[in-house]
C-alpha cells in the first residue's frame, strides 16, 4: 500500500533525529543495526535508542556511539562537529579520509534494497555537491574524515533503510528553520546555518524561516536528507494520518526539540476507503485540493428600471444556476437613485 511521509521540522532536522523518528514510528532498531552492518563499519560505532523527554513530550533518541571518537570535539554538548567534510585532507594526516567514490562503493556493495541504495547514493551525492560548491572543488574531491564520516554514513543510510522498511514511497517536508548563532568546527567558528546547509537551501530553493532559536537547527546531514528525498516543501499533503514518530534532538530548546514524522496514506489508497467504497461523507477529512472551485462575479449598475423587472431577473438568474444574487442601492448620475 503506497504511503506518504511528512517531516514536520519545528526545531529543524538532523540525521540522528530522522533515525529517532523512524524508530519511534515502528522501524525496529535491531533491523537498522543488521542492515547497517552490511556496510562493514560495525567496528567503528554502536547504535542505541532510548526514550527521552523534550519539554515534557516523549520521543525517541537514537545515539550513534563512535568507538574511536575524533580528536576534535565541540565545547557545546549536542552541537554537531563540522569536521566531517574537508578538501584539505593533508591537514588531518593522523586519520585516513573517505571520499565520495569510496562511500558510494560501501553503499553499492552492502546488498541493501534497491530503494535504500538509490536514496542513500542520492543523498551523499547532493551533500558532496554542496560541500564541493562551498570549497570550490568537484564533488569527487570532497573528503570525509574516516571517523567523523561514520556517524554521517549511519545517519543517512539508516534513514533511507528505515523509510524503505516503512514502505514510504513519497516524502514531503515542512519549511525549515534557519537557526542562528555560531558553531565550532575544526578550523574555527562558523555562522549558522553552516555553509554547506546554506548551499543546500540554495540549490533546492526551499522555503526557510526563523523561529527565534539561535542554535544550529539544521545539520548538513539533515539538510541533505530533506533536500534530496522530499518531493516538495511546505504544508503537509492531503493524507489520512496513520502514525506519528517523534525523533528527539540532543538538548531542550524553547520549543520541544522533536522531529515529527507523519506517516499516512492518500485518501484514494487508504485501507478503509477500499473496504468501504461509500463512506459517510463526514467520516473522512475533505481533500483541500478538491474543495477549490472557480467563481465568476458579474456586476452592473442600473438607474432606470422598474422593481418588478428586478424581481423577475432574480428568478431567472437563480434558475440559470447562479450561486447568489443581490442588489444594493446606489446614487447614479444627476443624483438619481439606482441599484447595482
Amino acid at each position: 500500500m503506497p504511503k506518504l511521509a511528512y517531516f514536520d521540522c519545528p526545531t529543524g532536522i538532523a540525521g540522528d533525529m530522522c533515525l529517532g523518528a523512524l524508530v519511534d514510528a515502528g522501524t525496529p532498531i535491531a533491523y537498522l543495526s543488521e542492515q547497517l552492518d552490511r556496510l562493514g563499519l560495525s567496528a567503528e560505532y554502536h547504535l542505541e535508542s532510548e526514550r527521552v523527554r523534550r519539554n515534557g513530550q516523549q520521543g525517541t533518541k537514537v545515539h550513534v556511539h563512535l568507538l574511536h571518537p575524533p580528536a576534535f570535539k565541540s565545547a557545546e554538548p549536542g552541537v554537531d562537529v563540522h569536521s566531517t567534510f574537508d578538501h584539505d585532507a593533508h591537514q588531518h594526516s593522523p586519520d585516513r579520509t573517505r571520499h565520495l567514490p569510496e562511500i558510494e562503493q560501501l553503499i553499492t556493495q552492502a546488498n541493501l534494497s534497491d530503494r535504500a541504495t538509490d536514496w542513500s547514493l542520492a543523498v551523499f551525492r547532493r551533500l558532496a555537491e554542496a560541500e564541493g560548491a562551498v570549497h570550490g572543488i568537484s564533488p569527487a574531491q570532497v573528503h570525509f574524515h574516516e571517523v567523523g564520516a561514520t556517524d554521517a554514513i549511519v545517519d543517512i543510510v539508516g534513514t533511507c533503510i528505515g523509510l524503505d522498511w516503512l514502505g514510504i514511497e513519497q516524502v514531503y517536508c515542512s519549511a525549515l528553520p534557519v537557526g542562528g548563532g555560531t558553531i565550532r568546527a575544526a578550523h574555527g567558528r562558523l555562522p549558522v546555518p553552516a555553509p554547506a546547509v546554506l548551499k543546500l537551501f540554495e540549490l533546492r530553493q526551499i522555503p526557510i524561516y526563523s523561529n527565534g532559536i539561535d542554535r544550529e537547527l539544521v545539520t548538513p546531514t539533515g539538510a541533505a536528507i530533506a533536500t534530496t528525498l522530499a518531493t516538495s516543501f511546505g504544508a503537509p499533503p492531503p493524507m489520512i494520518l496513520r502514525k506519528v514518530g517523534l525523533g528527539a534532538g540532543g538538548r531542550d530548546l524553547a520549543l520541544p526539540n522533536l522531529l515529527r514524522l507523519w506517516i499516512g496514506e492518500t485518501e484514494a489508497h487508504s485501507t478503509k476507503a477500499e473496504q468501504h467504497p461509500h463512506p459517510h461523507p463526514h467520516s473522512i477529512a475533505p481533500n483541500p485540493a478538491n474543495s477549490i472551485e472557480s467563481i465568476a462575479v458579474l456586476e452592473t449598475q442600473i438607474d432606470d428600471c422598474s422593481p418588478q423587472a428586478i424581481g423577475y431577473v432574480f428568478d431567472r438568474l437563480f434558475a440559470a444556476g447562479a450561486v447568489d444574487v443581490f442588489t444594493q442601492a446606489i446614487g447614479m448620475k444627476k443624483s438619481r437613485p439606482g441599484i447595482c
